[in-house]
């Protein structure tokens, strides 16, 4: 970057709608390959404030975006952001700095949009090593949970269950399920922060989204036809297997839904079902064959300070990252 670069003026505001394909460029210039565009709209055309931008004369230098989620603790409603997209165009990475643009993005979306009082109470996300540093570095977030990529081989599907429930793919119609199972499910998980699983969020979530194919399912008793809980799938092909994306019902009921996945795995040639997800949903499924850190869960650090104070804990699946 030459000298005339850095001594030019840039300034941040939040993005809009018009900028949508200039952030795309930036997207592609970032990290080397296209969003969809369809994507875009699908995380951010809903919002007033989808992230903040950093621009220089009329080119946008970096982005700092963030998507609306709700979680429950305890019988109480949390307004949170999940922070994604955080990018800054490649021949400014030289000018990291605290004064710098990209940093500015950061320290203003999160100062007037994290924190008591603020719209939402805190941020969260899953970043790179790299980008984890520089936000502990900088007092942006901290580590406060883990991630694990979790496997079970199909062939451990136990065929007997399958006596005592029945299994269909969700449709539209299945809204009172959904929301039923939800609220029967966060109301099971003291002491977690659980992001809110209802019938709108699994249908914008797998329903509408435009770039992955998606497969839900509602367990039910084979003679009291009374729901069980469902669950999501994801096919990888069958090299990679079939993907677990999320589980939803009473917890104790949660291992005849990783069962039945089980199953459709290997009923479709798929030699493993896998997931990521944190440590305590993983507590109330059969043991993996395999279990290994994939990623830390970080949060605006006011906030990991009533994580830590009342021993709170986190209820995330892959279903629950931007880009699973």
């Amino acid at each position: 970057m030459t000298d005339d670069q850095r001594n030019k003026k840039w300034q941040c505001r939040w993005a809009t709608r018009q900028d949508q394909g200039e952030l795309l460029a930036l997207f592609e210039s970032a990290f080397g390959q296209p969003m969809p565009d369809g994507l875009w709209q699908w995380k951010y055309a809903w919002q007033n404030k989808p992230g903040m931008l950093a621009h220089l004369e009329d080119n946008i230098i970096a982005y700092y975006g963030g998507i609306p989620r709700t979680f429950s603790l305890n019988g109480a409603t949390i307004k949170a952001v999940q922070i994604c997209d955080v990018m800054v165009a490649p021949r400014m990475r030289g000018i990291l700095t605290r004064r710098g643009p990209f940093m500015h993005t950061a320290d203003t979306f999160l100062r007037e949009q994290a924190g008591i009082d603020k719209p939402f109470r805190f941020a969260f996300g899953f970043p790179s090593d790299r980008h984890a540093r520089l936000g502990e570095k900088t007092g942006w977030y901290t580590r406060s949970g883990t991630f694990l990529e979790t496997v079970w081989p199909a062939k451990h599907a136990l065929p007997h269950l399958s006596v005592w429930v029945k299994t269909r793919p969700l449709d539209l119609h299945d809204s009172t399920t959904v929301d039923t199972l939800w609220q029967t499910m966060q109301s099971a998980l003291p002491n977690c922060l659980t992001p809110q699983k209802d019938a709108d969020f699994f249908n914008w979530r797998y329903h509408q989204h435009p770039s992955y194919a998606y497969t839900t399912y509602v367990v039910s008793g084979r003679w009291k036809k009374k729901p069980v809980g469902i669950f999501t799938l994801r096919d990888h092909g069958a090299d990679r297997g079939m993907e677990l994306m999320d589980l939803l019902g009473p917890p104790d009921k949660l291992s005849i839904l990783l069962n039945t996945a089980l199953r459709i795995s290997k009923r479709t040639g798929r030699k493993q079902l896998f997931s990521w997800m944190t440590p305590a949903v993983l507590e109330w499924l059969p043991k993996p064959e395999t279990a290994q850190e994939v990623s830390g869960v970080y949060v605006t650090p006011d906030y990991k300070q009533k994580i830590e104070a009342q021993r709170l804990r986190w209820w995330l699946m892959c279903g629950d990252t931007d880009f699973h």
